[in-house]
């Protein structure tokens, strides 16, 4: 677990030889955990085994995670498939490589008033901020379009976009 005090690292630029490199630290939205630990075989769960998901070995990224994602996990988790799986989807996030961040219910509050994305979203959007997220990974087309274009804080990919773009190039170089 790493503290948030560290220093932002850079959105990854490609390597000298084109092959975009993988960042050191993503949020993972709410989607790509329930989706991935459904459907293995989707870009979700791709991305989910890329991280060490449910492994004894540290996985090559730090994934960046919040009380409030891990609330919202739980509550998908438990209306998709019942309360166990949700209780499961939480512990193996807790198996992953993670830094946790510590988010104040008012910090949350001024950036739905702000606008600057979907008010259900402030909490999501905060996580990946504060966490120095250099990927933020989602689904939700409009949450994505809000970070994008609005901060320019960190690369916004789909999971399908992620995995393209990050795990089949890693697949093709070995």
């Amino acid at each position: 677990m790493t503290v948030t005090e560290e220093p932002a690292l850079s959105v990854p630029k490609g390597s000298p030889s084109g092959t975009p490199k993988q960042p050191n630290r993503i949020f993972l939205d709410t989607n790509v955990y329930i989706i991935g630990a459904a459907d293995p075989a989707s870009p979700e769960g791709q991305i989910l085994q890329w991280a060490e998901w449910e492994s004894d070995t540290p996985g090559p990224v730090e994934v960046v995670i919040s009380d409030e994602l891990l609330d919202q996990v739980g509550r998908v988790g438990r209306r998709v498939r019942g309360k166990d799986w949700g209780s499961q989807l939480i512990n193996a996030i807790w198996s992953l490589r993670f830094g946790y961040v510590a988010l104040d219910a008012s910090d949350i509050q001024a950036v739905a008033d702000s606008g600057l994305v979907p008010s259900e979203d402030a909490g999501v959007y905060l996580t990946a901020q504060r966490g120095q997220a250099q990927c933020f990974v989602s689904t939700n087309r409009d949450l994505i379009r809000a970070v994008a274009e609005k901060t320019g804080e960190f690369e916004c990919l789909s999971p399908a976009g992620f995995a393209q773009k990050y795990l089949r190039s890693a697949d093709e170089a070995e």
